[in-house]
């Protein structure tokens, strides 16, 4: 490892990430974990009459998956247009707190397809750092519903995801903190990532894992606007510990990522180092990043928790 690299590493374990936000609440089950869309709830004077399921519609492969982690929230969908550029849906990215048993507070700072867009301009006309929502929630220990607005009529239902493998290392949210590229087992080359720019995070749980990468702060282009809405997905993983190595398997994604795979198919394999529990440094031969015209022959990420 050179020493730019062991330097830049250095100062990253000494940085603190930032204040943790608070994500639960003694009052009944926890929100924390991964969920999947299953219907809408309608209400009439406050008392719920009838649930609409998603299985049941004319789009029964609409998928929507969310994530509550340690204060940080991701959620994704692969519901297309073809009025829009992207292939995939669209997603967000922001924190949130627990105000009450039945009332969380999000603060959606980052997206991809069009919310991503919309997002960002909204940020610019306001100069907000984040979309805030107070969300009315009801919670059991297997399913929750959530009104966007307090007299919403509507409600969206959600079942809770089964845990897939124990937890590990990775659970938590990540945010890309350093690209560094290699030629023939060499690092040439590290490329910070900068915030204003482009933002690429990730919230692994029990088995799920989710991302987003903003790249809205990069402007459009009108070479490839798709890319304007940035993408994410959502798959499982699995983690050798003897090995070191981190198998993703993605299933489906949003923005600009359309690409749809069965369950536990099309592997991507990483070889991981971890620095300390809050770092960690992942390098895949399947996409060799930004230095592939100059012979990149493998690509590293170094990821660091969000607190």
């Amino acid at each position: 490892m050179n020493n730019k690299i062991f330097l830049i590493l250095i100062s990253l374990m000494i940085l603190s990430c930032g204040d943790k936000q608070k994500s639960t609440t003694s009052e009944g089950p926890s929100i924390e974990g991964f969920w999947n869309r299953i219907g809408t709830i309608q209400y009439v004077n406050g008392i719920p009459v009838d649930t609409a399921y998603i299985k049941d519609q004319e789009n029964p492969n609409f998928k929507q998956i969310k994530v509550f982690k340690d204060g940080n929230m991701i959620w994704i969908n692969n519901q297309k247009d073809s009025l829009l550029p992207w292939e995939g849906g669209m997603g967000g990215y922001g924190k949130y707190v627990v105000n009450s048993k039945d009332s969380i507070t999000e603060d959606t700072s980052h997206g991809t397809g069009w919310w991503g867009t919309y997002l960002k301009n909204y940020k610019d006309s306001l100069n907000a750092t984040a979309w805030r929502l107070g969300l009315k929630i009801n919670i059991d220990e297997n399913v929750y519903s959530q009104k966007n607005s307090p007299d919403s009529e509507f409600a969206e239902y959600w079942e809770r995801m089964a845990n897939l493998e124990p937890k590990s290392k990775f659970d938590g949210a990540w945010k890309r903190v350093y690209e560094i590229s290699y030629i023939n087992g060499v690092a040439v080359d590290t490329t910070s990532v900068p915030n204003d720019a482009l933002l690429d995070v990730k919230i692994f749980s029990n088995g799920h894992y989710t991302y987003q990468v903003d790249l809205t702060g990069m402007g459009e282009s009108e070479e490839n606007p798709a890319m304007y809405g940035g993408f994410g997905g959502y798959g499982t993983f699995v983690f050798d510990e003897e090995k070191n190595i981190l198998t993703e398997y993605g299933e489906w994604g949003s923005g600009m990522s359309g690409a749809v795979n069965e369950p536990k198919t099309n592997p991507d394999n990483h070889q991981i180092t971890f620095y300390n529990d809050d770092l960690y440094l992942q390098v895949s031969k399947t996409s060799v990043g930004v230095l592939r015209d100059a012979g990149a022959t493998a690509r590293g990420l170094v990821y660091k928790r969000i607190k």
